[in-house]
């Protein structure tokens, strides 16, 4: 198995650091020579790229794109035509149609296709949901899923056309995942987009009330702007028998080297216990199986276009 990563900098130093850690062999196209070279020092990487065209006609089984949102679509088509199973990070683009022209695409070329979204994999979360499905809290009454941080982001991350939106399509829709995951099909979304005091040029909070089917409520907040961010709970769902939410004791450690994003659930004040599993490597390693097994892949694209069309919704698109 091997993989080309385009696009060096940045979060794609931790898909470098997954491949390390599964033992997979990876090359970079990136047009900066100093990240190429980073990664020859640092990394090990044989075969680097500076030319899209010739990394794409690499014999690589598989591409791992990791650009600006608004390139997503038109090197994703481009490593499918080439016949390369494709792991593109969220959000899978910023519009509905080219989504479904990707998914579509790499179907009728029978090739692997799949959005990383390392929430989805979060070993806290899945517990968390088994709680919530199984029944322990009863009736699901509401789901409060929130993230307040500051970040003035830099580079593309700040551009409101190559980021096609702001924080939202960015980072929200990490906590989108998990929100609609506990809430459900929505009904209809009250949903308002502003800017605070950070340096980008879309939106840097969200706050939105969600009516989900079966009498289900939710509130979701998500803030770049904070500058003292408080330590509150990624998610809190409520329903008619008890509550589950995350806990955020600093103090509870968990093993070393393992890459995780949220802390153990509370279920009715009592802490459940977690057999953590690192969330890239689940994403990734899950993702390059489904390649190797001839199975599905392990995050359904049906969650990218559900979480897509919520966020398109959101901004009144």
């Amino acid at each position: 198995m091997s993989v080309l990563l385009i696009g060096g900098n940045g979060f794609a130093k931790v898909h470098a650091e997954t491949y390390r850690r599964l033992g997979i062999e990876f090359s970079v196209y990136d047009r900066n020579p100093q990240v190429l070279e980073m990664y020859r020092r640092d990394y090990g990487v044989r075969e680097t790229y500076s030319d899209m065209a010739a990394a794409l006609d690499a014999d690589n089984d598989a591409v791992d794109i990791v650009l600006p949102h608004n390139l997503h679509y038109e090197v994703a088509m481009k490593a499918i035509e080439k016949g390369k199973h494709v792991l593109v990070e969220k959000p899978v683009t910023g519009r509905i149609d080219e989504a479904v022209k990707i998914i579509n695409q790499a179907k009728k070329k029978r090739l692997k296709f799949m959005v990383a979204e390392q929430f989805y994999f979060d070993p806290s979360f899945r517990k968390a949901l088994e709680i919530v499905q199984s029944g322990k809290i009863g009736d699901v009454r509401t789901v409060i899923v929130r993230d307040q941080q500051r970040y003035d982001a830099p580079g593309w991350r700040s551009r409101k056309n190559e980021m096609m939106g702001g924080s939202l399509i960015d980072g929200g829709v990490h906590f989108l995942e998990i929100f609609l995951d506990f809430g459900g099909q929505w009904k209809s979304i009250s949903a308002h987009n502003y800017k605070g005091g950070t340096s980008i040029e879309g939106e840097d909070n969200t706050a939105a009330l969600f009516t989900f089917e079966n009498d289900v409520h939710g509130i979701f907040y998500y803030s770049w702007s904070y500058v003292e961010p408080p330590k509150l709970p990624a998610f809190e769902v409520i329903g008619t028998e008890g509550s589950v939410y995350e806990m955020k004791e600093s103090s509870l450690m968990k093993p070393d080297n393992v890459r995780t994003v949220l802390n153990q659930p509370v279920l009715n004040g009592n802490i459940v216990s977690v057999e953590w599993k690192d969330v890239y490597e689940s994403e990734i390693g899950g993702f390059l199986k489904s390649i190797e097994k001839d199975t599905e892949v392990p995050y359904p694209p049906a969650n990218a276009i559900r979480n897509l069309e919520t966020v398109l919704m959101m901004y009144g698109r």
